[in-house]
């Protein structure tokens, strides 16, 4: 499949794969610990407290029970964090920027929640100079729509596929405002609600009846107990002393008939991207494009092949083995699928390195040193209040 990518891209090769709509993945999956075990779906805030995402969905032409297992901006996550590992193991090279927070570590904008275009990147230091105010923010800050996206695909890359939002930068030509190319979410279907009780046996005896007060913090310990007498107190439980009589927990998770993830790395999206930079003059370059969208789509596809090495462990009481091993399809250009290949074993991430090594004598170089910033005083100044910590530990 990876050597029909220039033919889905815009290039030369089969009909059939030419103007190709999308790449597919839909794994049907099931507990770790067996069909029908309990999973732990993740929580949201509600109008009645933490709820569950549920919506019912056509299947076969039948409404069905649906739960949210993992949402779009979960699976995005996911997939940076393996990016993470998979550059600090030296598997895959491409362009990323990175703030030196001090004590607090180094950081890739892939971490961040609004990536390259996050707070943490903006307001940190490029040499003397805040990074919003770079002539390189202004030239990724310009990337409004994938027509223009030099800066980016040789910059950010992830960008392009994970989508980014400059938030806090206005543009009269249009707020830089990119949507997913690579698109995935997991759902359990046909799900059922269940129950489970929450409990705490103390290792001591601690009365309910002893009050005890929180406002005593310091060398004695972070509470106090206070006279029997006293009208007014917390229980030792509430402080997390003592027993917590057994009771029916308020999410007691859910059974589902199966789960599926569902993925799609759009490439009308990949065609679309082009090596033109927004108020810069300059020829056409179709050879050029075309290495920048094979670049892109290897990585999409590497983040599949990575996710299947890794595995599905969502959180606690949340893993999911697949049925069948997980496919890659392609989706024509009418819906049918026009080819297919097993993303566990695909070869992608060492594609990726392969073609990097020699992309950049094309046009599009991606074997590069991250652009390395420094949080600026404010920004650590905030971080140490925010954790209780002197306002400069460095003494200087």
């Amino acid at each position: 499949m990876l050597e029909d990518l220039t033919a889905m891209l815009g290039g030369s090769g089969a009909d059939d794969l030419r103007g190709a709509a999308a790449l597919r993945l839909r794994t049907r999956m099931q507990p770790a610990a067996g069909a029908g075990a309990r999973l732990m779906p993740p929580t949201y805030s509600g109008a009645d407290g933490a709820v569950y995402l549920r919506e019912k969905r056509q299947v076969a032409g039948e409404l069905v029970d649906c739960v949210l297992l993992d949402g779009q901006a979960s699976q995005s996550n996911r997939f940076e964090e393996g990016l993470v590992e998979m550059a600090a193991s030296g598997r895959v090279r491409i362009p990323d920027i990175r703030v030196d927070q001090a004590e607090f570590g180094v950081h890739s904008a892939l971490e961040m929640s609004h990536r390259c275009f996050d707070a943490w990147v903006e307001d940190a230091l490029d040499g003397d100079g805040r990074f919003g105010d770079s002539e390189l923010y202004g030239r990724l800050a310009s990337v409004i729509n994938r027509g223009v996206a030099r800066a980016m695909v040789e910059h950010f890359p992830v960008g392009l596929l994970l989508g980014c939002w400059a938030s806090r930068r206005s543009n009269p030509q249009g707020s830089t405002r990119l949507a997913r190319a690579l698109t995935s979410e997991i759902i359990g279907y046909d799900v059922q609600a269940g129950e489970r009780a929450s409990s705490r046996l103390d290792l001591q005896h601690v009365s309910r009846e002893v009050k005890v007060s929180d406002r005593g913090v310091g060398p004695d310990g972070g509470f106090e107990t206070l006279d029997a007498k006293a009208s007014k107190g917390k229980k030792p439980s509430e402080l997390g002393y003592g027993n917590v009589v057994p009771q029916a927990a308020a999410h007691g998770g859910v059974t589902v008939a199966y789960a599926e993830q569902q993925t799609v790395v759009s490439l009308t999206a990949m065609r679309a991207t082009r090596m033109d930079e927004f108020s810069v003059g300059s020829e056409p370059d179709p050879a050029r494009d075309l290495v920048a969208r094979e670049l892109l789509t290897l990585l999409a596809v590497a983040l599949l092949e990575a996710q299947s090495e890794r595995g599905w462990d969502l959180r606690s009481g949340c893993q999911l083995v697949p049925e069948a091993e997980p496919t890659i399809e392609v989706v024509g250009r009418l819906g049918s699928v026009v080819a297919s290949a097993p993303a566990f074993g695909l070869g992608a991430i060492d594609a990726l390195a392969e073609r990097t090594a020699v992309a950049a004598g094309e046009g599009v170089e991606w074997d590069v040193a991250p652009v390395e910033l420094v949080a600026s005083a404010s920004q650590l100044d905030l971080l140490r209040r925010s954790l209780g910590r002197p306002a400069d530990e460095t003494g200087d």
